[in-house]
């Protein structure tokens, strides 16, 4: 299931995947940047992915995670999934499984199929306790 966010209709998108597609990774950081600046949480995920790749940006896997923060915060799939990510690799945040299992859990519920097989993969190196613990927060709340 793929939940339409109302900021997806916004033709500055369109715009940013176009300048990414032909290679103008300064211009898509800069659209991207001023829609993120308005507070979309579209384009806060989209930034945060930007910093990731080090797209039209110098890498910033931190910077990416922030971003990821608060689009989770605004209930972003796809940045759930990459907290997951972050937290299970170390990468912009200190390495968590428990953080990470929960992310993705989080993700799922919230409509990201892909982040059910990073779940899979992730359940074997986790204790049956360790995977309670993980059930057991909030992170899909407000909780980063």
């Amino acid at each position: 299931m793929h939940v339409v966010d109302p900021d997806e209709d916004d033709p500055r998108f369109r715009e940013a995947i176009d300048a990414l597609g032909r290679g103008r990774f300064e211009e898509a950081f800069a659209l991207v940047q001023a829609m993120a600046d308005e507070g979309l949480p579209l384009a806060i995920h989209f930034l945060g992915w930007l910093h990731h790749k080090g797209l039209g940006t110098p890498p910033d896997d931190r910077l990416a995670v922030r971003c990821w923060q608060e689009a989770a915060r605004s209930g972003i799939a796809g940045s759930m999934q990459g907290l997951g990510w972050a937290y299970e690799t170390g990468r912009g945040v200190e390495a968590d499984l428990i953080r990470a299992y929960a992310w993705y859990q989080c993700a799922v519920r919230h409509g990201d199929d892909s982040a059910r097989e990073f779940l899979l993969e992730l359940a074997p190196r986790l204790t049956p306790e360790q995977i309670l613990e993980a059930e057991s927060l909030t992170m899909c709340n407000d909780r980063t």
